[in-house]
């Protein structure tokens, strides 16, 4: 399986977090990058001496640039904190290394997810900084293969629940070349030397795969990129959907579900696929166990799948499906499969009543889901007219559950509902709190 990987910071324009600094609060970072893939990230890199900070909320911060990394800076730079994000907490008089972006607007933030920190903290930036500003750098792609195990904790793998993967073939490719490398008994391995531009990586093991795509992978000049993979026992369902002449189908939903499911359905692994251009699905990562295979068994259908369960060999009756053994080892089988024909799609209509009976306006929203109030049908919240009145496109017949509620100031919801597409117009009625809503809601969910 074909690897991407992308390399891009989180930062935050200023004109979005001016207009919106009353909602500001803390994001979550992921752990920074190392510096030598950090700076093909960060198009402005420099040491610099806080002189001023002026404002409350959201600061400017006024810095006189010791040293510039990357492209020329004036002597002196202003800097605005938000104080969103991980970043270092400016104070005047003392020196930070920054790694930021400047904005389209000329703004530059002091925080974004990035590697920026006190001077005291930089000691493994400054010395990368000064061989890649001696030109001594060596543009990269390094990282390391894992297990991952079906279960967190199974074969006493350590509290991480992985293992490094020795002799695995990772390929490298982009710029026109490819390039090849195998891990270690560490599971690391490195390729040096590479020219700047866009790289995919694949892992290769025998009886194994890797488990999910990343994302894609840009390399700057004398940086490098961290590329980890994950790699599970290669057991997957591949094949073709097909209609009842023979023509391939895409965007039938292929869903995988044990055939003794959890008593809670988020119990359950999540093993589906959607069918390409040519009919083709593949679902891997599968759990040891017996499963039952087919389109929509376990979703409900929508518009965008407007398809009636159907279960391998081709039945819509459980009862009769032929269930499909994964043991510990690799497997990889191929089942083609039959899509019936498509459900009617209509629209459905509805209204939102505030607790008065007048017509619901002030942001109103409605939510589709399935049966159960469990998976969404759409994916997004309808928007309400002035008169209270909405409406959504349903495969006829199928049975959905909704709810409706206010915006975020008012605060109140109806009592959710189960509906056959094509009954009767829906109707609602904003009148329950918060705390009822969630109430009924359990409620609602434990019949099913």
């Amino acid at each position: 399986m074909r690897l991407s990987f992308s390399v891009r910071p989180l930062v935050f324009g200023s004109a979005l977090l001016l207009g919106f600094g009353q909602f500001a609060r803390a994001c979550e970072c992921a752990p920074p990058p190392p510096p030598c893939q950090a700076i093909g990230a960060s198009s402005l890199v420099f040491l610099g001496t806080v002189l001023a900070i002026d404002g409350e909320g959201i600061k400017t911060a006024k810095m006189r640039v010791d040293q510039s990394f990357k492209d020329p800076l004036p002597s002196e730079v202003e800097l605005f904190d938000t104080g969103m994000c991980d970043g270092p907490h400016l104070t005047v008089g003392h020196q930070y290394l920054m790694y930021t972006n400047r904005m389209p607007d000329g703004a530059i933030p002091a925080r974004g997810c990035t590697r920026s920190r006190a001077v005291e903290a930089a000691s493994e930036d400054l010395q990368f900084l000064r061989s890649y500003l001696a030109g001594e750098t060596m543009t990269k792609i390094y990282g390391r293969v894992r297990y991952r195990p079906d279960k967190p904790d199974e074969g006493g793998l350590g509290t991480a629940g992985r293992t490094p993967m020795k002799d695995v073939t990772v390929n490298v490719s982009g710029a026109g070349r490819s390039f090849q490398a195998k891990t270690d008994a560490n599971g690391r391995y490195s390729v040096s030397g590479l020219p700047a531009g866009q790289y995919e990586i694949d892992a290769e093991l025998p009886g194994y795969r890797t488990n999910g795509a990343i994302g894609e992978l840009q390399l700057a000049p004398g940086g490098c990129a961290v590329a980890d993979v994950l790699m599970n026992v290669d057991r997957r369902v591949h094949g073709t959907v097909r209609s009842d002449d023979g023509r391939p189908v895409a965007g039938a939903l292929v869903e995988m579900v044990p055939t003794k499911p959890g008593s809670k359905r988020w119990q359950d692994p999540i093993l589906l696929d959607v069918s390409d251009e040519d009919g083709s699905y593949t679902i891997d990562g599968i759990p040891p166990g017996d499963y039952y295979l087919g389109i929509n068994i376990r979703s409900t259908p929508k518009k965008d799948y407007p398809y009636a369960p159907t279960y391998y060999p081709n039945t819509h009756d459980v009862k009769t499906a032929t269930p499909i053994l994964f043991s510990a080892g690799a497997s990889a089988v191929s089942y083609d499969l039959t899509a019936p024909a498509k459900l009617r799609v209509i629209r459905v209509r509805g209204r939102i009543l505030d607790s008065a009976g007048a017509p619901a306006k002030d942001g109103a929203r409605i939510l589709i889901k399935e049966p159960g109030l469990y998976g969404q049908i759409e994916n997004q919240e309808l928007p309400v007219n002035d008169e209270g009145r909405f409406e959504v496109e349903l495969c006829e017949g199928e049975r959905y559950s909704a709810f409706a509620f206010s915006s975020f100031r008012t605060n109140t919801y109806s009592e959710p509902i189960e509906f056959t597409a094509g009954d009767s117009e829906l109707r609602f009625v904003l009148n329950k709190s918060a705390e009822e809503f969630r109430e009924l809601s359990k409620k609602f969910q434990d019949k099913h």
